[in-house]
């Protein structure tokens, strides 16, 4: 699971879909430092093309698929077959009996019930459980190595289209920056810095960049670039990549306050609170510099 909770629903009517109000849903897992994916789907085939439905983390099933068609237990079966334990939810405007003798008969495991009339309230409850039961130590510290790296790759393409439309100049200050202060700092890369510097280009200096490097060259760009320098952005540093590394690179202790890490002699508390902190501020810098990758795209080129 990454920061987008995906939700596949299957129901054979288009109508029930088009009447579900599905923002305080989205709302509520937004609060919880996740954005919301749905894929509404109201055919077999529609829904067989998602096989093996690896990549959701929450599935919807409606029992009655019209008519001439095998009710939804058929194509729970079908995701289990395949040895896929997402949360599911099996519903119907009948009684829960019917429901369960379906999921008896099936020989299903891991199945909820509910009845289509509150079918919001259950999925909004199946989802709080499903996003908590995946937020342990192991898992949050891979999802946010896995969300900075993605925010790199924005940044990295915010630089490929930014720095080639400044002036030579101010291109020449943003490189000769980078050299001398990745100098200063990885003195084994010498022999590699000093070919960068012998051919200055933007490729060559992201492939010598860690996250924090391409922050400092997307600082270097933003004084320079009339489009981004504008654009409040925050402190990625304090906000992002510090917690970050201390999740990657810190020995974890656990506390009465929560787990504690340590590294290069600072310690930092993390607790379910900075966790979900930590993915709405995460969230909110890709957003931020996925906006400003789509305005260089779409916008002049530097004067």
């Amino acid at each position: 699971m990454n920061l987008i909770f995906k939700v596949l629903w299957f129901d054979d009517t288009a109508d029930f879909f088009h009447s579900l109000d599905l923002d305080p849903f989205v709302d509520q897992v937004r609060s919880w430092g996740f954005e919301s994916s749905f894929e509404l789907v109201t055919t077999p085939d529609e829904f067989m093309k998602r096989e093996p439905f690896k990549d959701y983390d929450l599935i919807v099933v409606d029992y009655n698929l019209g008519d001439n068609q095998p009710h939804g237990e058929t194509f729970i079966k079908r995701i289990r077959d395949h040895k896929v334990y997402t949360e599911l939810i099996f519903y119907s405007a009948q009684p829960s009996a019917n429901l369960w003798a379906a999921i008896s008969q099936a020989q299903l495991e891991g199945v909820y019930v509910a009845n289509r009339q509150v079918i919001l309230d259950k999925l909004l409850s199946v989802a709080h459980q499903s996003v908590h039961k995946i937020l342990d130590l192991n898992n949050m510290r891979g999802m946010v190595m896995a969300e900075v790296g993605d925010i790199d790759g924005i940044i990295d393409a915010i630089l490929i289209v930014g720095i080639p439309a400044l002036e030579g100049k101010d291109q020449s200050a943003i490189f000769g920056r980078f050299h001398d202060e990745s100098l200063k700092q990885v003195e084994e890369n010498r022999d590699r810095l000093t070919a960068f510097n012998a051919k200055q280009g933007v490729e060559g200096m992201i492939e010598l960049c860690d996250s924090n490097k391409r922050w400092a060259n997307f600082n270097r760009l933003k004084k320079k670039h009339p489009l981004i320098k504008a654009i409040a952005i925050g402190d990625y540093v304090t906000d992002v990549l510090r917690p970050r590394n201390y999740l990657a690179h810190g020995t974890p202790a656990t506390t009465e306050a929560g787990q504690v890490f340590r590294w290069r002699n600072e310690e930092y508390l993390f607790t379910e609170e900075k966790s979900q902190s930590l993915r709405k501020m995460i969230l909110e810098y890709k957003r931020k510099f996925k906006e400003i990758q789509d305005a260089l795209a779409q916008g002049p080129a530097a004067a």
